[in-house]
C-alpha cells in the first residue's frame, strides 16, 4: 500500500487527471452556455475524475495480486486511462462513424503520447536538478496541458460538422495516430535510464503529436473551403435557374400574346379555305401553323429545388438541339440537402447530355419518383460505345466547368443517404439510376 501511494497514487496523478478531466470538460463545451450545461460540465469532471482514481487503482491491484511481470504489468497499467478516455468519448462523440473513428484515435494517441512525455519529463527534470521533488512534479505535469491543447482543438475546430471527409487525410491521421499509439506502449513497457535518449524520444514523440494535430485541422479547413465553395455553386445554380425559370416564362408569355392576337386572322383565313370546299388544303395550313408556333417548355412540379433545377438543364438540353422526357412525381418537402438535390440531378443530367449520342434523335428519360422509402433518379440517354471504354463510363471524371466531382459525389450523395446507385448500358442507352432513402436526414451546411 505504501508503494501505491508514494509511486503510483502520488501528488503527480491528482494533478495529472486534474488536467485530463478539465481537458474533457473542455472537449464536451457547448457552443452555448446555461445553468445546465454548467450543472452538466461538473459532473462530467466529477465523474471522469472519479471513475480514472478509481480504475486506475483497480487496475493496479489487479497487476499487483496476479504478480505480473514489470515490462507487461507497465504495459497494461498504461493502457487504462486511455481506455478509459476511449469509453468516455465513445459516449460524447457524435457524428458519422469516420468523424468518430478520428476523434477517439487522436483523443486516446494524444493521451499515450502525454503519459510517455510525462514520465520522460520527470526522468529529464530529475537528473537536472538531483530529484528536487517541486521541479520534478512540475515537469512531471506539464505535458498534460498537451492534452488539454487537443481536446480544446476537437472542440473548436470539429469535423463532425462536415459530412464527407477526404479518404487520403482520413488513412494519414489514422496511420499517425496508430503510430503514436505503437510507439507510446513500447515507451511505456521499456524504461531507457540515459538522458538523452529520453530527450530524443520527447522530441519525436512532440513532434509527432504536433503532425497530428495539424493534420486534423487541415482535414477541417480543407473540407470547410470544399463545403464552401460547393455551397457558392449550388447557390449560383438555383439563382440561374430560377433566372432561367422566369426568362421562359415571360418567353411563353409573349409567345402566347402573340397567338392570341394572331390566332383570330388565321382562322379567318381558314374559314374562307373551308366555305371554297379546299379541306386539304385547309388542314396543311393548320398543320404548318402550329408546326411554326415553338414555344419554350416550361417544367414544373412541387418540389421548388427539383422544379429549379430541371428548368435550367431543359434549357441547356434545347441549346443543344436535345429532346428530354420529363416525369417528376415527389412531395413538397425532401428530407435531402439542397445542395445534394442540385449536385445529384446536375452530375447525373450533364453527364446524359455531354455523353449523348443518337443517329435518330432519340430523347434523353428522365424519372424522378417516390419508391417505397426512397426516392428514385432515373437517367437514361442514347449511348455510343464507338470508341468508348464501357468500363471508364462509371469512374471518376470532371464534367464540365463546375462539376469536378463527376459520379464520384453521385457515389458520396447516395451513400450519405443509405442509397444506392447503378450506372448501366443497356440497348445502346447509359443508364444512371440511383435511389436515396428517405428515413435518412442530414442537417443542411450553413
Amino acid at each position: 500500500m505504501k508503494i501505491y501511494f508514494q509511486y503510483i497514487l502520488d501528488l503527480t496523478t491528482y494533478i495529472s487527471i486534474f488536467f485530463v478531466s478539465a481537458a474533457l470538460c473542455v472537449y464536451c463545451w457547448p457552443k452555448k452556455i446555461n445553468k445546465k450545461e454548467i450543472i452538466r460540465l461538473i459532473l462530467i469532471f466529477i465523474i471522469s475524475y472519479s471513475v480514472i482514481i478509481v480504475g486506475q487503482s483497480l487496475m493496479f491491484g489487479f497487476l499487483f495480486l496476479i504478480r505480473e511481470p514489470r515490462v507487461l504489468g507497465q504495459m497494461l497499467y498504461s493502457l487504462t486511462m486511455p481506455l478509459l478516455i476511449l469509453f468516455f468519448s465513445l459516449i460524447f462523440s457524435k457524428g458519422h462513424s469516420s468523424h468518430k473513428l478520428i476523434k477517439n484515435l487522436i483523443l486516446v494517441s494524444s493521451i499515450m503520447v502525454t503519459e510517455v512525455l510525462s514520465k520522460n519529463a520527470g526522468f529529464i527534470a530529475g537528473q537536472l536538478t538531483n530529484d528536487t521533488f517541486i521541479v520534478v512534479v512540475l515537469a512531471r505535469s506539464l505535458p498534460y496541458s498537451l492534452f488539454f491543447f487537443i481536446c480544446l482543438l476537437l472542440n473548436r475546430v470539429d469535423v463532425a460538422h462536415h459530412r464527407h471527409l477526404s479518404k487520403e487525410m482520413i488513412v494519414i491521421i489514422t496511420s499517425l495516430a496508430s503510430l503514436l499509439i505503437v510507439v507510446s506502449v513500447i515507451e511505456h513497457a521499456y524504461d531507457n535510464h540515459e538522458l538523452m535518449v529520453n530527450v530524443l524520444l520527447s522530441v519525436l514523440d512532440f513532434v509527432l503529436l504536433l503532425i497530428l494535430a495539424f493534420s486534423y485541422y487541415a482535414t477541417y479547413t480543407i473540407t470547410e473551403n470544399r463545403n464552401r465553395i460547393t455551397n457558392l455553386e449550388v447557390q449560383a445554380t438555383l439563382g440561374e435557374a430560377e433566372r432561367m425559370s422566369i426568362a421562359i416564362d415571360q418567353k411563353n408569355r409573349e409567345e402566347l400574346e402573340k397567338i392570341r392576337h394572331d390566332l383570330k386572322n388565321q382562322l379567318a383565313y381558314v374559314g374562307v379555305l373551308l366555305e371554297q370546299g379546299k379541306s386539304q388544303e385547309a388542314e396543311r395550313y393548320i398543320k404548318d401553323y402550329s408546326n411554326k408556333q415553338e414555344v419554350l417548355r416550361s417544367f414544373s412540379c412541387s418540389n421548388s429545388v427539383i422544379n429549379s433545377i430541371i428548368n435550367l438543364e431543359l434549357t441547356k438540353a434545347k441549346i443543344k438541339g436535345i429532346d428530354i422526357d420529363v416525369k417528376v412525381v415527389v412531395p413538397p418537402r425532401l428530407p435531402f440537402a439542397d445542395s445534394d438535390l442540385v449536385s445529384l440531378i446536375t452530375n447525373m443530367v450533364d453527364n446524359a447530355l455531354d455523353n449523348y449520342y443518337s443517329e435518330k434523335e432519340d430523347k434523353i428519360i428522365i424519372r424522378i419518383a417516390k419508391q417505397n422509402d426512397y426516392i428514385r433518379f432515373f437517367i437514361s440517354n442514347p449511348f455510343s460505345m464507338e470508341g468508348m471504354n464501357k468500363s471508364n463510363i462509371t469512374k471518376t471524371r470532371k464534367i464540365g466547368r463546375g462539376h469536378g466531382y463527376g459520379t464520384k459525389i453521385i457515389r458520396n450523395i447516395v451513400s450519405t443517404y443509405d442509397g444506392y446507385v447503378d450506372f448501366n448500358i443497356e440497348d445502346n442507352r447509359f443508364v444512371c439510376d440511383a435511389l436515396l432513402s428517405l428515413n435518412k436526414k442530414v442537417e443542411q451546411n450553413v
